[in-house]
């Protein structure tokens, strides 16, 4: 089954450019997370708006109870950096992205 959840920071746009080292570890830990996810087979892709109000995350698991576990490890989410919701989701349409 597939499920989405949506992040949004708990900060302004200007918050990498002010963040402490804490808060850069977390964003840090955010996306080797998501890669480790992505490579286990559980995440199908990930992003963000460019300008930053929001990202999200669609997920491949079993049901919702995994979706939400799976989301409430998501290391940005357990700190309080960003939110999260989440939403039952299908993929209507996608592509394989060619590496540049």
């Amino acid at each position: 089954m597939e499920f989405a959840y949506q992040w949004r920071p708990t900060f302004d746009e200007a918050f990498l450019s002010q963040a402490t080292p804490e808060e850069r570890a977390v964003f840090e830990a955010h996306g080797e997370w998501l890669e480790q996810r992505y490579a286990e087979g559980r995440v199908l892709f990930a992003g963000r708006c460019f300008d930053g109000p929001f990202g999200l995350v669609v997920l491949d698991v079993a049901d919702e109870d995994a979706a939400r576990r799976l989301m409430e490890e998501d290391p940005s989410v357990r700190s309080g950096v960003q939110t999260a919701e989440l939403y039952p989701f299908k993929t209507f349409i996608a592509r394989e992205r060619v590496p540049a």
